[in-house]
C-alpha cells in the first residue's frame, strides 16, 4: 500500500538512440498511469522546482486535460515540459487550445490509441507500448516513445528499426553477461579506487594520477566544482588529494569510471543515474545516523550498483576485482542488510514502482518525504558537480 500524506514524485529516464538520457518522465505521488489533476500539480509547483528536476533534460507529465485550460499553465516552464495526453479524453476544442499552447513552446505527447488520426499532426511524440507496434507507427519513427521494453535484446532490435526514443525496465536491469576482460583504462582506476581505500598514501596516489592526464584535468575540474565551493582555486594535484581527503576521492574515482571507456553516450547515462542513487543513499543513511563509515559504504553502493552494466562483468566478478567488504557486497547482489534496503528503495522509485518498497521505508523509520528530499537533493548535486 502506498503511504498516505506524503508528497513524491518519480523520475523514470528516457532514452534516446545513443543510449543518452533525453528527457524524464515524471509521475506525482501513487498516479503511476493516472493523469496529473490540476490540483495535483499545484501541490508539485508548491514542493519542487521543476526546472531542478529536470536538470537539462525535458520531463513528460501526464495530464489531465483540464490543466491545458487553467491559469496554472503560466507557472509551467515551456522549455521543460512536455504534456503527455490521452487523445479518447480531448474534443475538437481541446485541439484548439493544444494548438494555440504549442505556438507559446510548449510540446505534446499522446497515447497511442484509436483516436491517433485526430492528433497525428499535432503531436511532437507518442507514446506506443511494445505490444502496440504496428504499420502505422513506422512511418512516425523519428516521434515515437517505445514504452514497457523489458530486454535490452528488444531496444537492440529496435534501435535496428529505426525508432528514437525508448522507456522501460531494460534501461537498468542486468542484461545477459558476456565474459570480457576490463579495459585497462578502468582497472587502472579500480586499482587506485583500492589503494585509496586500504592504504591512503597521497604521496603515492599523486604519482600514480599525475602519470594518467585525464586523471589530472578530472580531479582539478571536480575539486574546483561548485559542489565544493573552496575560497581559492586548487591548482596542484597534492593539493587536490590532501583538500579533498579518502572519502571524496573514492567517490571522484568512481564517478570517473563512468566517463572511461568506449561506449561514451551509455555510460553518460549511467553516471547519471548511479551518482544520484550513490548521494541519495548517502543522505538517506546520515537521515538513519548510520555511522560516518556507512554513509560512506551506502553512497559507494549506490554508485557501484551499476558499474557491472558499465564493464559487461558480473556483480559478483566486480566486488572481488576492488576487494570491498561483505556488507558492500550483500547490499549489491543479494540487497541484503540495510545498505541493501537503501538500495532497493532508490531503483524502486527510480521505476516508479512506490508501493512496491512503501513497507521498507516504514521499517527503516523513513518517510515518503525523506526519500523525496534526499532525492532532489541528489539531483541538485549532481548538477553541481565538474565531472566533465
Amino acid at each position: 500500500m502506498p503511504l498516505k500524506g506524503d508528497f513524491y514524485i518519480t523520475k523514470v529516464p528516457i532514452l534516446d538512440n545513443h543510449q543518452r538520457i533525453y528527457g524524464y518522465y515524471l509521475t506525482i505521488k501513487d498516479q503511476e498511469d493516472k493523469p496529473v489533476s490540476v490540483n495535483t500539480l499545484a501541490d508539485l509547483l508548491v514542493n519542487v522546482n521543476i526546472e531542478k528536476i529536470a536538470g537539462n533534460y525535458p520531463v513528460f507529465l501526464k495530464v489531465d486535460p483540464e490543466v491545458l485550460k487553467h491559469d496554472i499553465i503560466d507557472y509551467l516552464p515551456e522549455s521543460k515540459i512536455i504534456f503527455l495526453i490521452d487523445p479518447e479524453q480531448i474534443n475538437e476544442h481541446d485541439i484548439e487550445i493544444i494548438k494555440e499552447l504549442k505556438k507559446i513552446g510548449f510540446r505534446f505527447a499522446f497515447n497511442y490509441s484509436g483516436k491517433f488520426e485526430s492528433i497525428k499532426n499535432i503531436a511532437d511524440y507518442f507514446f506506443v507500448k511494445d505490444s502496440q507496434i504496428d504499420p502505422h507507427i513506422y512511418p512516425l519513427k523519428n516521434k515515437v516513445v517505445i514504452t514497457d521494453l523489458l530486454s535490452s535484446d528488444d531496444y537492440r532490435a529496435y534501435l535496428n528499426e529505426g525508432f528514437r526514443y525508448f522507456k522501460g525496465d531494460f534501461i537498468f536491469k542486468p542484461s545477459t553477461v558476456v565474459e570480457k576482460k576490463i579495459d585497462p583504462s578502468k582497472l587502472i582506476i579500480m586499482e587506485l579506487f583500492t589503494k585509496v581505500r586500504e592504504s591512503f598514501n597521497p604521496k603515492e596516489i599523486e604519482e600514480i594520477i599525475k602519470r594518467n592526464p585525464d586523471l589530472s584535468i578530472s580531479l582539478l575540474k571536480y575539486v574546483n566544482s561548485a559542489a565544493f565551493s573552496f575560497r581559492n582555486k586548487i591548482t596542484s594535484i597534492r593539493h587536490a588529494i590532501s583538500i579533498l581527503g579518502q572519502r571524496n576521492l573514492l567517490q571522484w574515482l568512481l564517478l570517473f569510471m563512468y566517463r572511461a571507456g568506449e561506449d561514451e553516450a551509455y555510460a553518460e547515462t549511467l553516471l547519471e543515474v548511479s551518482a544520484e542513487r550513490g548521494k541519495t543513499m548517502e543522505i538517506l543513511a546520515q537521515e538513519l545516523n548510520l555511522s560516518d563509515e556507512n554513509v560512506e559504504k551506502a553512497f559507494l553502493v549506490g554508485i557501484l550498483s551499476l558499474v557491472d552494466k558499465l564493464l559487461g562483468i558480473k556483480p559478483e566478478d566486480l566486488v572481488r576485482e576492488l576487494n570491498l567488504d561483505e556488507e558492500i557486497v550483500n547490499a549489491i547482489v543479494k540487497k541484503e542488510g540495510i545498505l541493501g534496503k537503501l538500495l532497493n528503495i532508490v531503483e524502486k522509485t527510480e521505476e516508479g514502482k512506490i508501493a512496491d518498497i512503501a513497507d521498507t521505508i516504514k521499517q527503516l523509520g523513513l518517510t515518503l518525504n525523506d526519500v523525496m528530499s534526499a532525492q532532489l537533493k541528489a539531483f541538485a548535486w549532481f548538477e553541481e558537480v565538474n565531472l566533465v
